[in-house]
């Protein structure tokens, strides 16, 4: 029993040893190691070698020698160089076989019970190899699971581009181990992949480098088949291969596209300078893997950027919008303002955060915290509405629409406040000045009407005072007839110069004239009134370059304001009218003091402002004292008033004194007698007549009597074209409207048919400042006369008409 229970003692011991190796997973070289050694010496061998395959799984033998070298393991039993050597094929349980090779043993045959010994310790070595191999699997696949934890990573922290390529090659060359890897991206403008990160930053610049998708290479054949290439031995052919490969010693390399959405967008590159380096599967499944992985980070990321992009946009068109931008939620609490409405309340967008919408665009209303406009949009979709927003500077028109989720449900409201103050102001203007021009056509045809009148009543007077037989009393009379109707004749003047339209036109100005003109149209108002007028002119007052009619509007106004608030006051006043120089400062001023209620201290900075007026609704617009400060403003002068309450206020405005150009009088000969020469012109020259009232006709008739020359009478224009066709004429005195046939079409005959007479044309008209009559006469330089006339006025018309067609 002893020499019997030894041996098989000692084989379960080895079986023992190797198991116990086999289930720490040590390396199956270690086992099989310790598996020859006790088996050499339990078949009293002096050396061997133990050889394990498995042609389907191990790409090489595992291999271990005690005593022999590969060489003599691997020679011939009978070879002479080494000593006897017996071979035995092992075969196990599985796929696996096994060679023992054994020295220094004459006997070639082992017995039935070494031979199972042998194919029992064939299966334990066969498990500790397969636990080996399942503990490498495992280990791989910690590690792919750690690069990949890595990689989602890098997806989930980094949001900037450069950022993820950078850190995705630096992933990419730790988890399939080649010495580096790069990454290009697709230009789909230049149809190239782009270098655009490398982990072989020290001696390559991959942003250099970029492969064409035109070229044959195996990038580009994984780019256009959408598969991972490996290449275990790349060639350096002419072209592609040789440029990239010299500049970047790839000698073997993995080629995984990138793709995302079904879309190639560049290719991750893992590559080796060893020549025909061999890449194992897992490797290639690493670099898909990565590769799958990176292009869901790039995607994102340029989504990012897209988005980022917009936003930037979106935020920069939000703060530049002029408009007063707001956006709230259902209670009305707003969550974000645009830089217009923050400069608006004086602060930064940020402070507005969580302001309800009523104390922005509802101040001082009991409207409580809640949002008006919100079940104005559940119902309308829309709301408008204007409103007076004093802590805002101004008159608001403010647009209120919903905004919505993506359900289409309204989650809030998005308030728009646009200024429209000027608006206001120019559609005041508008009010104003068609007013303006209402008042002046209807006053420019008042007097028309009355210009014809009073042309017979100052003519008539006058042709009446020139008579013999009249006695004193009645010339005294006919004098006063005279005055009274040059008194109207300068009313209805001043009514047309104040009412006609015109563009600003500055010329040397007498201020003095335009005060007394604003003060004839308002002297009668003030006399029924019991407003005493004091005038304290300066008559040494230089001139001035400044607009008459625009600073007859100042002063027009300034008086009518006067003039009201003494009457309010106490039924009566004392309006004072003081205009002086101010050489020091080379100024104009004109004060217009009145002895009224005076205008509180606290008003005295806001009357000039559009809009404000202490009258009532309907009695004023408070733009007459805006409009007044901005003409003065455009002549480069100033308005102010000093007022205290209970004594009255003083209107003070400033002018510029601005020196007109010197012009040189023209040298005139000496002129003889002006009545002898008027004569000698006159003798014997025919004159036509043209009106359509009958009383002038029958004046100039008068007149011309006195005349040494011949008149005749046309009652309209084609009566005159008659007259002139049948007879000969020297003057031809016309009104410029009349029916039938007015001055103008009869001026437009007279220079086809009668051309010689068209500088001997005179008109006469009681409407001279009309645009269009005046811009006629300036166009064709003809001499007019404007009604009502004096007798001399007519005779130096005629004078210079005859002169100048000579």
């Amino acid at each position: 029993m002893p020499s019997s229970a030894g041996p098989r003692h000692q084989e379960w011991q080895i079986l023992q040893s190797v198991a116990r190796m086999a289930g720490r997973c040590e390396d199956p070289l270690a086992v099989l190691q310790a598996a020859l050694d006790p088996v050499i010496d339990l078949l009293g061998a002096k050396a061997g070698c133990l050889k394990v395959m498995a042609p389907d799984e191990l790409a090489a033998p595992l291999t271990v020698y005690r005593g022999l070298g590969p060489e003599a393991a691997a020679a011939a039993p009978g070879d002479g160089r080494y000593a006897p050597l017996t071979q035995h094929r092992i075969e196990g349980s599985s796929s696996l076989t096994a060679v023992l090779v054994l020295a220094g043993r004459r006997t070639a045959k082992l017995s039935r019970t070494r031979v199972e010994f042998l194919a029992a310790l064939l299966s334990v070595i066969e498990a500790a190899i397969s636990s080996h191999r399942l503990k490498e699997q495992a280990n791989k696949l910690s590690e792919d699971l750690i690069a990949l934890q890595e990689v989602n990573k890098i997806i989930s922290q980094h949001i900037e581009l450069e950022d993820i390529i950078q850190k995705l090659v630096i992933e990419a060359k730790r988890l399939v181990k080649t010495q580096h890897c790069h990454l290009f991206l697709l230009d789909d403008r230049s149809r190239r992949l782009v270098g655009s990160a490398s982990t072989q930053s020290d001696d390559l610049d991959i942003r250099s480098l970029a492969i064409d998708l035109s070229e044959d290479s195996p990038a580009v054949a994984a780019i256009r088949e959408k598969r991972v290439i490996a290449e275990d031995h790349l060639v350096r052919a002419d072209g592609y291969g040789r440029r990239l490969h010299e500049q970047a010693n790839w000698r073997a390399a993995i080629f995984a596209p990138l793709i995302a959405k079904e879309e190639v967008v560049g290719i991750l590159v893992c590559s080796d300078n060893q020549q025909e380096r061999k890449f194992k599967p897992e490797e290639i499944l690493r670099a898909e893997t990565l590769a799958h992985q990176a292009a869901i980070a790039l995607e994102n990321a340029r989504l990012f950027q897209v988005v980022s992009r917009s936003q930037k946009e979106w935020e920069t068109t939000f703060d530049a919008m002029q408009d007063c931008v707001s956006v709230h939620d259902t209670t009305g609490k707003l969550i974000r303002a645009n830089r217009a409405l923050a400069r608006r309340m004086k602060t930064v967008p940020q402070r507005l955060i969580g302001m309800m919408c009523s104390e922005l665009y509802a101040p001082g209303e009991p409207r409580g915290d809640l949002c008006s406009h919100m079940p104005l949009l559940q119902a309308e979709g829309l709301s408008v509405e204007e409103a007076e927003l004093p802590h805002m500077g101004g008159t608001f028109q403010v647009s209120v629409s919903p905004w919505y989720d993506k359900n289409n449900r309204v989650v809030g409201a998005i308030h728009v406040a646009k200024d429209v103050s000027n608006e206001k102001l120019l559609q005041q203007k508008l009010i104003q000045s068609e007013k303006l021009s209402a008042i002046g056509e209807l006053i420019s045809g008042i007097a028309h009407e009355l210009n014809n009148p009073l042309t017979g009543v100052m003519g008539y007077s006058q042709l009446l005072q020139e008579r013999k037989d009249i006695d004193e009393r009645a010339r005294e009379s006919l004098l006063k007839i005279n005055h009274l109707a040059m008194r109207c004749q300068k009313i209805v003047q001043n009514l047309l110069s104040f009412a006609r339209k015109q563009k600003p036109e500055r010329k040397p100005t007498n201020v003095n004239d335009i005060l007394e003109r604003t003060l004839d149209l308002r002297g009668y108002e003030l006399s029924v009134n019991n407003i005493m007028l004091a005038r304290e002119l300066d008559r040494g007052l230089p001139s001035t370059i400044a607009d008459g009619h625009q600073l007859q509007q100042v002063f027009l106004n300034l008086i009518t304001n006067a003039e009201q608030a003494m009457l309010e006051a106490h039924g009566r006043g004392v309006l004072t009218i003081r205009s002086k120089t101010d050489a020091q400062n080379n100024r104009i001023v004109v004060e217009i003091q009145d002895d009224g209620p005076g205008i509180p201290e606290k008003m005295l900075t806001r009357i000039f402002d559009p809009f404000f007026t202490t009258k009532e609704v309907g009695k004023g617009t408070g733009l007459g004292l805006s409009l007044a400060y901005g003409i003065i403003q455009e002549h480069g002068g100033a308005v102010y008033a000093r007022s205290r309450p209970g004594e009255g206020a003083t209107f003070v405005i400033e002018l510029p004194i601005i020196a007109p150009f010197a012009e040189v009088p023209a040298a005139t000969p000496e002129l003889a007698p002006q009545a002898l020469k008027f004569e000698r012109q006159v003798r014997g020259k025919r004159a036509l007549i043209v009106d359509d009232e009958q009383y002038i006709l029958d004046f100039f008739v008068e007149i011309f009597r006195m005349f040494p020359m011949e008149v005749d009478t046309a009652c309209n224009g084609r009566e005159a074209t008659e007259k002139l066709m049948a007879n000969a004429y020297d003057l031809v005195v016309t009104d410029f409207k009349m029916p039938l046939m007015s001055g103008r079409e009869l001026f437009q005959w007279i220079r086809q048919e009668r051309p010689h007479l068209a500088g001997r044309t005179i008109f006469i008209t009681g409407d001279t400042v009309n645009a269009e009559t005046r811009s006629f006469f300036e166009g064709t330089a003809s001499r007019c006369i404007a009604k009502p006339f004096k007798i001399e006025e007519i005779k130096e018309v005629i004078l210079q008409t005859l002169e100048g067609s000579r």
